[in-house]
């Protein structure tokens, strides 16, 4: 075969999804998530972090996937059993109930190649205006030569 080698992925201009995979919006799922399908927890301190918890999960790119599929109630369950992990109240079989929800829903990245999920490469960022300050105090700070 005659010509160039192929370019590294990370190097082409184009990225075309992979054969076989569904391709995602790197930007996300756009709007407001839709209403919470289970009952509110009883615990309004937990409720408020379920809520805070569905909210962050709807901007993912895979939910723009859960929302073709009308997926609300096993992402509900997964924002459920999340919370009451991360809030050192489960068991081992609640984790367990985690990791196979999250295998449905493809929230972690093996998970998304386990649904043949993939993101579309992100937008490039615009170059920052020279009249704004600069918030990132790593883009401030610059190398200043002291030798004499």
């Amino acid at each position: 075969m005659s010509g160039p080698p192929p370019k590294d992925p990370s190097q082409r201009r184009r990225r075309n999804p992979t054969p076989g995979f569904k391709l995602l919006p790197h930007e996300g799922r756009r709007g407001a998530p839709p209403p919470w399908p289970l009952l509110v927890h009883p615990d309004p301190r937990l409720a408020e972090l379920e809520e805070a918890k569905w909210a962050e999960l709807w901007l993912l790119p895979q939910a723009v996937e859960w929302d073709r599929m009308r997926d609300y109630g096993t992402v509900a369950l997964y924002v459920r059993v999340f919370v009451e992990a991360s809030m050192g109240m489960a068991d081992t079989k609640l984790l367990a109930e985690a990791r196979q929800l999250d295998t449905k829903i493809g929230v972690s990245p093996k998970a998304m190649r386990d649904l043949r999920w993939e993101t579309d490469e992100p937008l490039p960022e615009p170059d920052p205006d020279p009249e704004q300050p600069v918030n990132d105090l790593r883009r401030r700070v610059r190398a200043v030569d002291t030798t004499p």
